[in-house]
């Protein structure tokens, strides 16, 4: 095996350990200790690829931005995606990755100030992304007078992530009833005018 396959193989193994890890106890509630031990991965190894645990964690945070980006691309079509779509792909990518949704949801639950800037780069074609599909969706209603299209865009994106934080710890079944009624709410309102 050539020098370069080696360290792209124990470069990934480590990052599935520490993913798993970040994803189940959070940034906060892990530690390069409990990583190697999930792994059987000596500390030395993980200090040659990573040089710390923010590095460990932005690596796994980049992944995950990677991923869900990649996942919408594939089943999302940007001319033609309804709200209906766009919500039921990211349930379907959390459902089909669940180390993902709990990372994602600490992500927007507890970020971490010191790796703010890092973090927003790990993001950004993800938000790029999602910022396109939504203007698309956006633009298929007709928004509420003294809405721009601006401000819709920034209260769905901020609906987005509260339903994250909201439906954080429940089943498959009751994420999904919770967010077709909370995007019912957020669409037609509680209050009949």
């Amino acid at each position: 095996m050539r020098q370069e396959e080696k360290n792209r193989k124990s470069r990934e193994l480590i990052l599935s350990y520490a993913f798993d890890e970040f994803a189940e106890n959070g940034y906060a509630g892990s530690s390069l200790n409990q990583i190697c031990a999930r792994g059987s991965i000596s500390k030395g190894l993980l200090y040659h690829y990573y040089a710390n645990k923010d590095a460990l964690y932005l690596a796994c945070v980049g992944r995950l931005f990677q991923d869900m980006t990649a996942f919408l691309q594939a089943w999302i079509d940007v001319g033609s995606v309804t709200v209906q779509q766009y919500f039921s792909v990211r349930m379907d990518f959390f459902r089909q990755n669940p180390a993902h949704r709990q990372l994602f949801y600490d992500v927007i639950l507890y970020p971490q100030s010191h790796l703010s800037a890092q973090i927003k780069q790990c993001r950004q074609g993800f938000d790029d992304l999602n910022n396109q599909l939504l203007r698309v969706i956006l633009q298929q209603e007709h928004l509420s007078e003294n809405l721009s299209a601006d401000a819709a865009l920034r209260q769905f994106r901020a609906f987005v992530d509260f339903l994250g934080v909201y439906i954080r710890a429940d089943s498959e079944q009751d994420a999904e009833r919770k967010t077709a009624e909370l995007l019912h709410t957020m669409l037609y309102g509680l209050v009949a005018r």
